[in-house]
């Protein structure tokens, strides 16, 4: 579970530049579209402004036509070739007194128009005319003393400017007052922009008329990958290679020497404790320490897959120092609620017994705790052969004097001799878990037992044994004599807080395979 947890924060640490670059990307190009819309709607302002400024100038030169209140009758043709000559002008008409009296189209006339639906007095959208009456219409409006000039202007001049904008993805339409054009010259009065995106407005200074350009799109997304897939697809091309990258670069294989070096560094071994019982009582005596190896990417390491490489190495020394610093750092918070006496086991190799390092850790050790109750057991590793000279026998000798005791962790599995025993003051032995759990199925063990058991009572040894999975060989053992148990039949390793946490809570620890 742990490593499916690592996994994961690992591709996703991974996949967060390219998240954060099309995030970049995305924000750039909507902003992009936005200064594009305002720009779309601001020439179409500027355009639509120099149309409607057609219409005012007809409208001035028909007023200055009829500024000697000259009727109808006379003026009216010279109207006529006026707004012929004028763009974008379909008629130009005369107003006075809400009453439209002279046309360019039909020369007097007696129409009524209303002022007051001209926005800001100069502006009118109109669905049509009598001349076409579903052709909408703008009228501008000019006024210049009692008189009013009103100059129509067909939108359809306008429909190609939005039609234009249709390239980029831009929808627009034209407002006056609460009417408008839409991108297909229709007029309503209903907002037609309420199904688009990222809508912009321009006003325009001139006349009461706004532009409004909006994105014509579900979404900003797909826009966005419509019109930017390349490069989308780089980026995500980009980070595929980038995640592969990272992932050999994690489990790339790696020099082990070097790994233990960095997890030494990164104090990733712990302490993780396995109860030992007595075999008639079967009441707690002690624990043995064992290290695991925490690894951030690989999760917990068993440490057959690292231990002999660190003893080869040398490594197993500073790994040890950290364990033992770790352990009597938590003992001294609990050491309150540790039966008295308490054996604390930990391993250590061969390689231990060369410096008076070890003497030095141990003496730490017991400093930190400062309990006489809590009994350091140094079991001696034989996966090598451990050469017992002047200098290692008086190790064992300060050792002793400092309070720690002796035993021989997997006797008769490693290099341990007879010699050992004799030259090495002892004070345990452990049998190994593979000749405990062929009892009742191999006779060979059995006797290897029974003549360890022997053995050790000859040299006035204790006996513990590893590895009990069931009640019958706890039975077996208890009967040859063996005096202390250790095995899943009481509890697998946990770790040591947790252990020490259950002692202080007077909670027993859970017996399970």
């Amino acid at each position: 579970m742990i490593d499916k947890i690592k996994k994961t924060l690992i591709i996703l640490f991974t996949l967060l530049p390219s998240l954060i670059i099309l995030k970049l990307f995305h924000a750039g190009f909507i902003s992009t579209l936005e200064v594009n819309a305002k720009l779309h709607a601001t020439i179409i302002v500027n355009q639509i402004d120099s149309i409607l400024s057609y219409g005012e100038q007809s409208n001035q030169r028909v007023l200055n036509l009829s500024a000697d209140n000259s009727h109808c009758e006379q003026i009216y043709q010279k109207i006529r070739r006026s707004v012929l000559r004028t763009p974008y002008v379909r008629t130009t008409n005369l107003a006075q007194d809400n009453t439209i009296f002279c046309t360019s189209f039909w020369g007097p006339a007696q129409f009524n128009y209303d002022q007051t639906k001209y926005v800001d007095g100069k502006l009118l959208l109109m669905p049509g005319s009598r001349i076409k009456q579903k052709q909408p219409l703008i009228v501008v409006r000019t006024m210049k003393g009692k008189r009013v000039a009103l100059s129509g202007i067909d939108t359809r001049y306008i429909k190609p400017l939005f039609s234009n904008s249709k390239s980029n993805s831009f929808i627009v339409s034209l407002a006056v007052g609460n009417a408008w054009i839409t991108d297909h010259n229709v007029l309503t009065y209903n907002n037609p922009n309420k199904s688009l995106l990222d809508i912009q407005l321009v006003k325009s200074e001139r006349y009461p008329f706004t532009v409004y350009s909006g994105l014509n799109s579900r979404s900003l997304w797909l826009t966005f990958w419509s019109q930017e897939c390349f490069y989308i697809i780089v980026i995500l091309i980009t980070q595929v290679f980038f995640s592969l990258f990272c992932w050999w670069l994690l489990h790339r294989p790696r020099s082990l020497y070097l790994e233990l070096e960095r997890a030494i560094k990164n104090r990733e071994f712990v302490p993780y404790a396995q109860p030992i019982v007595n075999a008639t009582t079967k009441e707690l005596v002690g624990i043995e320490i064992l290290m695991r190896w925490e690894h951030p990417v690989q999760g917990l390491v068993r440490p057959d897959l690292f231990i002999p490489q660190a003893e080869n190495s040398g490594l197993i020394i500073p790994m040890t120092h950290l364990i033992l610093k770790e352990t009597a750092k938590q003992l001294r918070l609990y050491k309150h609620s540790l039966p008295d006496p308490f054996h604390v086991g930990v391993n250590i190799a061969p390689q231990h017994c060369n410096s008076t390092v070890l003497s030095q850790e141990c003496h730490s050790f017991i400093d930190e705790v400062s309990d006489g109750k809590i009994i350091l057991v140094l079991e001696l590793t034989e996966r090598e052969a451990l050469e017992v000279s002047d200098f290692t026998q008086r190790l064992f000798q300060q050792l002793k004097g400092l309070g720690c005791k002796i035993a021989i962790d997997d006797f008769g599995t490693g290099h341990s001799s007879l010699v050992n025993l004799q030259q090495i003051d002892l004070n345990y032995l452990k049998i190994d878990q593979i000749f405990v759990k062929n009892i009742g199925i191999d006779s060979t063990s059995e006797h290897l037992i029974e003549t360890t058991v022997e053995m050790a009572k000859r040299l006035s040894l204790s006996l513990i044994a590893e590895g009990v999975e069931t009640e019958a060989q706890a039975e077996y053992l208890q009967q040859q004599g063996v005096d202390f148990l250790q095995g899943f039949l009481f509890s697998k390793p946990i770790p040591l807080g947790d252990f020490l946490q259950n002692q202080a809570l007077n909670v027993d620890i859970p017996v399970g395979k």
